[in-house]
């Protein structure tokens, strides 16, 4: 199944699974911007800025996807007068590092937390891994439960060692059942 084809199998009424585009990078920027600072506590892969995103766009090493609400295509209206623009409210990215596998990281805008983005955003990168047959590698630190939860929602969970900063370094092994 090619990627295209499994971000469509998450296209849901609320929220769209978009490859990081020109188009949509202003969207993620955005929301980087909007994060208060502890949500970077966990989170420092590249730069947040349109600058960096565009750089981190082209780089054919990584596939950068974001969660748009609502569908990047379309705009809700309020009223007659009134529309509410897409915004990006999830990112995740996979970064191939060595032939066969990958590293991936994820951010959940602070105001759509504990609403299954992150379970969800988790579900898509493991397809996409499977479907490119790729090990999957991230850290995950002890303190962020949240972010361990969701992933093991979807994943079987390997440490393959503790980092120096305490954080784990850890293996994404689909579930059977994960998609």
């Amino acid at each position: 199944m090619q990627i295209p084809l499994i971000l469509d199998r998450y296209k849901t009424k609320q929220y769209s699974i978009v490859a990081l585009d020109e188009a949509n990078i202003p969207l993620l920027a955005s929301m980087f911007a909007r994060q208060p600072e502890e949500a970077f506590e966990y989170f420092r892969p590249h730069g947040f800025d349109v600058a960096s995103l565009k750089t981190l766009a082209k780089d054919k090493s990584f596939l950068a996807f974001v969660v748009v609400e609502p569908s990047r295509n379309n705009t809700i209206k309020i009223d007659k007068n009134e529309s509410v623009e897409p915004e990006a409210i999830g990112y995740f990215f996979m970064r191939s590092y060595f032939w066969g596998k990958c590293f991936r990281g994820y951010m959940t805008d602070y105001q759509h937390r504990r609403m299954g983005i992150n379970k969800l955003m988790n579900q898509c990168a493991t397809e996409i891994a499977s479907c490119l047959q790729m090990e999957t590698y991230g850290t995950i630190s002890h303190n962020n439960i949240a972010s361990l939860k969701s992933a093991e929602a979807v994943n079987e969970i390997r440490v393959v060692k503790a980092m120096p900063n305490g954080d784990m370094y850890v293996q994404y092994i689909p579930k059977r059942d994960s998609f």
